[in-house]
């Protein structure tokens, strides 16, 4: 049977067996190193909002203003969220 990947979708490398994760979208059970994983950066506020906060901030008189934190999340989908959300093409070759 011809293989398709050298590495079969996954990135194991000899390891045997990897440890299973949730799919952040439809919570199904994918192997980890088989995910896609994505890391996004959101604001936890919105810009006009931000804007306001700065204003009533009672750290204006420094060189910068307060920097409001951010919210840093680690997306793991399975293949079928990713290709369906768009979040990765399906490879024609």
């Amino acid at each position: 049977m011809p293989v398709k990947r050298r590495n079969h979708g996954r990135n194991k490398n000899n390891k045997g067996h990897s440890n299973s994760i949730q799919c952040s979208n439809c919570m199904r059970l994918c192997p980890k190193d088989k995910a896609i994983k994505r890391f996004v950066i959101k604001n936890l506020v919105d810009a006009s909002s931000k804007k306001d906060i700065e204003d009533a901030s009672a750290y204006f008189g420094q060189d910068e203003p307060y920097q409001l934190p951010k919210l840093f999340i680690k997306n793991e989908y399975c293949v079928a969220c990713a290709i369906h959300s768009r979040i990765v093409k399906v490879n024609k070759n």
